[in-house]
């Protein structure tokens, strides 16, 4: 079976896929169900990784990929959308909503005292806060 050039196709790839961004956009906001089949998925997500992982995938993939791939492509990409990602308002506000209740568990709780420097008791404190962030977020 003959197959097309590798170059002419990845160009390709890249040009039709950067047109389709309306696509992308008018897809995210006419889509009524995501949230309700993926939570349905739960359950095949859950199996897939557990195979996944006794078949040591992640590892593979990782290993696949290398270093300087991922080094590379975070350094020529990553550093661009993360600056643009976090000042955009809205991502202020999400983190600024997601933060506000465990905000409010630091504020509500009684710290020991604080020692002089390097005293167990100091780490006393961070083990209080500790403990009641992850209380709250594991719920229990």
């Amino acid at each position: 079976m003959k197959v097309k050039d590798l170059g002419q196709a990845a160009k390709k790839f890249a040009t039709n896929a950067q047109a389709g961004s309306g696509n992308y956009l008018s897809g995210v906001q006419n889509n009524q169900t995501w949230a309700t089949n993926t939570e349905a998925a739960a359950p095949t997500w859950a199996q897939g990784v557990q195979t996944a992982a006794s078949n040591g995938r992640f590892a593979k993939g990782v290993a696949k990929a290398g270093q300087s791939k991922w080094q590379s492509s975070a350094q020529s990409k990553g550093q661009a959308r993360f600056q643009t990602a976090v000042a955009s308002p809205m991502a202020q506000q999400n983190w600024q909503s997601g933060f506000t209740p465990y905000a409010a568990i630091i504020a509500g709780i009684t710290k020991p005292p604080k020692g002089v420097r390097g005293s167990p008791g100091n780490y006393a404190i961070v083990q209080t806060i500790g403990d009641a962030l992850h209380k709250a977020k594991v719920g229990s």
